[in-house]
């Protein structure tokens, strides 16, 4: 009983000098198009917190850049808990690598609440492509040298990254498509214009039920519990993994009684037994975290994906 006291009354917070807050609706930044993960997981949270804060939750998308755009909209904004980010594996782990200057220190400007979901990516092939796995996918693309194209929601993306990590460790030479969001990639890999592309299950999951494209296997090490008929890519190509995850995080500064609410607000809605099914339905695996250990998570895969972007041999732009 007294825990659950806490939580109302720090749910009720007000700010210093009887301001009360949220004062106007709240604007979450999203930085890939629509239908993409973090649009989808924004808005399977966005109603129960917008409830349980007394203001709409208004998902504001601002695709392009590797996440740049979207951050900086937020690194930029008024350190006053109306403007969030949904942080993603390329906005805050993979783009500082990708990128000698960016208008906003990735490690500085943000305040990490909690992770929200992550999920190991999933391969899918468009049903124009001649092949039922990923044995078959390789001979293909090792007897058709630069000919194979994959697709992803931009340079340094996840997907990009999990496409030439195969090209690493399987010897093989491919074509990468970037575009806006993984969505658009999506789109095209139905429409037979790129060959696969390999993403979250939250974005392929309609393509994949409505058996658009054909999936072959999930990039965990092991077999992923949202998709246990498909084999682990690892299977085939020796030391392959990468996954990817989706959070949130204010501007550095905001008052800390405002991020215990948003914080406290966000696990509740993650523990909700309705929202954590729709999260698994959508191919991920909810993870609420402190607002310690998330910055700690983060900082680890920062360090994770610079090593796989060298390795990998990624062009870092000016």
């Amino acid at each position: 009983m007294r825990a659950l006291f806490a939580l109302v009354m720090l749910l009720a917070l007000p700010l210093a000098h009887g301001q009360a807050w949220p004062a106007r609706p709240i604007r979450v930044v999203v930085g890939t198009g629509p239908a993409g993960a973090p649009d989808i997981l924004a808005r399977i949270i966005g109603n129960r917190l917008g409830e349980r804060l007394g203001q709409p939750l208004v998902i504001d998308l601002k695709p392009g850049g590797g996440g740049v755009i979207a951050a900086d909209v937020v690194a930029k904004a008024p350190a006053d808990g109306h403007t969030w980010l949904i942080s993603t594996t390329t906005n805050l782990a993979i783009t500082p690598h990708l990128r000698r200057r960016l208008p906003y220190d990735t490690a500085k400007d943000f305040l990490p609440i909690s992770l929200i979901a992550r999920a190991a990516n999933v391969l899918v092939v468009g049903r124009h492509v001649p092949v039922n796995n990923v044995a078959e996918l390789l001979a293909l693309a090792r007897s058709h040298p630069g000919k194979l194209n994959y697709g992803s929601a931009g340079i340094g993306s996840p997907a990009h990254l999990a496409g030439e990590l195969l090209s690493t460790l399987a010897g093989l030479s491919m074509t990468h498509v970037p575009y806006k969001g993984a969505a658009q990639a999506l789109n095209e890999v139905v429409g037979g214009q790129i060959d696969f592309i390999m993403t979250s299950p939250v974005a392929a999951k309609t393509f994949m039920q409505g058996a658009q494209v054909k999936a072959l296997a999930t990039t965990g090490a092991q077999r992923d519990p949202a998709l246990p008929q498909l084999p682990p890519l690892g299977e085939t190509v020796a030391g392959y993994e990468i996954t990817q995850w989706w959070g949130l995080v204010l501007r550095a500064g905001t008052p800390g009684a405002i991020a215990e609410r948003v914080h406290a607000a966000l696990i509740a809605t993650i523990n909700e037994a309705t929202v954590r099914d729709q999260i698994a339905a959508q191919g991920a695996v909810p993870v609420p975290m402190a607002m310690a250990e998330f910055t700690s998570f983060i900082d680890r895969e920062r360090v994770r994906y610079g090593d796989l972007v060298k390795r990998a041999n990624v062009p870092v732009e000016d």
